[in-house]
């Protein structure tokens, strides 16, 4: 939420509406389309494996395919607040998948 600008009291006060069970996520009116076309791009990502690490390598979200996304999902007037909002996420996510894994 920090990342999108949100005020830290509307932070808070999204904690504190939490569930205790922990399996319900708030997601804003206003950043609703974005996670609909993150979500439908989940197969959608540059990735490698080294021969010589063999660890996987992510690079980020193929652009032709979030384009072509975008465009089939029916969001061209919104198209540049999405992609904004994806690249937010899609640098938040980067560093949690490239962490090198316990061996």
């Amino acid at each position: 939420m920090r990342a999108f600008g949100a005020p830290e009291e509307v932070i808070g006060q999204t904690l504190d509406a939490e569930t205790d069970d922990g399996d319900d996520c708030l997601v804003w009116e206003d950043n609703w389309d974005t996670l609909m076309v993150w979500l439908a791009l989940q197969t959608q990502w540059r990735r490698e494996i080294p021969a010589m690490s063999g660890q996987m390598i992510w690079h980020g979200l193929d652009y032709p395919a979030t384009e072509s996304t975008l465009r089939m999902m029916g969001h061209w007037k919104k198209a540049a607040e999405i992609f904004e909002g994806l690249r937010i996420m899609e640098a938040t996510a980067l560093p949690i998948l490239n962490k090198p894994s316990k061996k």
